[in-house]
């Protein structure tokens, strides 16, 4: 009598990483026509017409990729699987700027098919990014049928709002921005007050953006406006506070505001060699950059006239102040999750607070080292992102909403306050040398992300081969 083996198959690579040896050209073309087995049991009379149905789901998976914030590399990978797990061959996935495009044939059929989908919303949206990791990664496994999948599809780009009262849908991005605010002033040496005064500006930006946004008005404006209460709240503290809370409420007022998420993206696309996306993205950071920039030199350069002028002090080192910052990296880590992600669940919470930490302890032993801040910048942030990646890989997700949370508490806060009090001053040489400094060290943050990654990629190709 035979004997049946009962032990579980073990588990397939997610789709992400299955996908990249195609998309960087590690396979020989060859093996771009696909021959799996078409999952559908209607339509088999009129394969073109069923082919442009696996196309259009294709290209709507690819739109909604880069809509939520994912990477280029994403959102090609997202349509190519889908692609060809519904039986399309030779597909040709492309990201240009602002569309998503596809070209395929359908079995049997000589002339390929066309779709080109445009990027009309921009949302960071961690939560729908994770449910449409895990719908491809339904698909990829032959789980769903073509119309399941369309179906699943469509009620993920066309989600409710939150439920609750309406009152609370209106507030809860602004308080979800004052307390990334709140949590990040401790960090930057800031205390109780501090926080609360950080929180006030953050939520008083936020509504002043949302209301503006309601009315059509460009996004450089409203961020402009939205950088603006905590510098009016920096200029009123600085009568009785000390300088270094002074400092810590304009930091923490406007790095909520600041473009992470775009810039690592960017960078991300820029590496893997997706430019014209790339450059795209890194202009609209820049673009707000230069909006929350200008809106703080605004406010502060008017309070000078008047005689409110805010100190400018040395940077913390926080090697010197480890208790509070440390408790304000963690607050700052989970805010960050919770402002990026709608609806979010609680499991991302203590990922996002250990890697927050976590981050944060690791910088304070390279500065007690003495290294440069470039340096040591980009090696927590490869720590960071590496933690990142192996959790989100066992759990088939995108690392972005682990990774980001963990490197935000590592924003160069007092190199930007030095920067936008020089600005203010009329210093323009020192102030745009400090700009030029605050771009470097987040850039050594993207590229330190991208690092772990990519290390991770290799060693398991060379697993694989070897």
């Amino acid at each position: 009598m035979p004997v049946r083996n009962r032990t579980a198959a073990p588990r397939p690579d997610p789709w992400l990483v299955r996908a990249l040896p195609r998309l960087r050209g590690l396979e020989p073309i060859s093996s771009y026509g696909y021959a799996g087995e078409l999952l559908h049991d209607d339509g088999r009379a009129d394969v073109q017409a069923y082919g442009a149905r696996v196309v259009d789901l294709s290209v709507r998976v690819g739109e909604a990729f880069l809509s939520y914030g994912a990477s280029a590399e994403e959102a090609v990978a997202g349509m190519l699987v889908t692609a060809e797990t519904y039986g399309l061959s030779y597909c040709e996935p492309g990201v240009t700027l602002g569309a998503v495009s596809l070209s395929a044939y359908a079995p049997g059929e000589l002339t390929p098919l066309h779709a080109t989908r445009l990027i009309r919303k921009h949302a960071t949206d961690f939560r729908a990014l994770g449910r449409l990791h895990a719908l491809v990664d339904r698909i990829s496994g032959h789980g769903l049928s073509l119309e399941q999948a369309r179906a699943d599809a469509w009620r993920l780009l066309d989600a409710p709002a939150p439920a609750g009262s309406r009152r609370w849908a209106r507030w809860r991005v602004p308080v979800q921005t004052g307390l990334v605010a709140a949590g990040g002033g401790p960090v930057f040496g800031g205390g109780p007050v501090t926080s609360l005064c950080s929180f006030v500006a953050g939520v008083l930006g936020s509504l002043l953006s949302g209301w503006l946004g309601r009315n059509g008005v460009p996004a450089f404006y409203r961020y402009a406006v939205a950088s603006m209460p905590a510098a009016m709240t920096a200029l009123l503290v600085s009568r009785f506070a000390p300088p270094s809370a002074v400092q810590a409420v304009v930091v923490a007022g406007v790095l909520g505001l600041l473009p992470t998420v775009t810039f690592v993206s960017a960078v991300q696309d820029a590496l893997a060699g997706h430019y014209l996306t790339a450059v795209g993205r890194l202009f609209d950071a820049l673009l707000v950059f230069a909006a929350v920039v200008a809106g703080v030199v605004a406010v502060l350069g008017a309070g000078r006239l008047v005689g409110l002028g805010v100190p400018i002090v040395p940077s913390v080192r926080r090697s010197e102040h480890f208790g509070a910052p440390g408790v304000g990296a963690v607050v700052f880590a989970v805010a960050v999750a919770v402002a990026a992600r709608a609806r979010t669940p609680g499991r991302d919470w203590l990922p996002a607070a250990a890697l927050g930490l976590g981050g944060f302890v690791v910088s304070v032993e390279f500065e007690v080292l003495g290294l440069s801040s470039l340096l040591g910048t980009g090696l927590v942030a490869a720590v960071v992102g590496g933690a990142g990646h192996l959790v989100a890989r066992r759990r088939r997700e995108s690392a972005l909403p682990l990774v980001v949370p963990g490197i935000a508490p590592l924003l160069p806060g007092g190199a930007l306050y030095a920067a936008l009090g020089a600005l203010a001053a009329g210093r323009t040489t020192v102030g745009v040398g400090g700009m030029v400094n605050v771009a470097a060290v987040t850039l050594a943050l993207a590229v330190g992300v991208g690092l772990a990654g990519e290390v991770g990629q290799l060693v398991r190709r060379v697993r694989a081969g070897g």
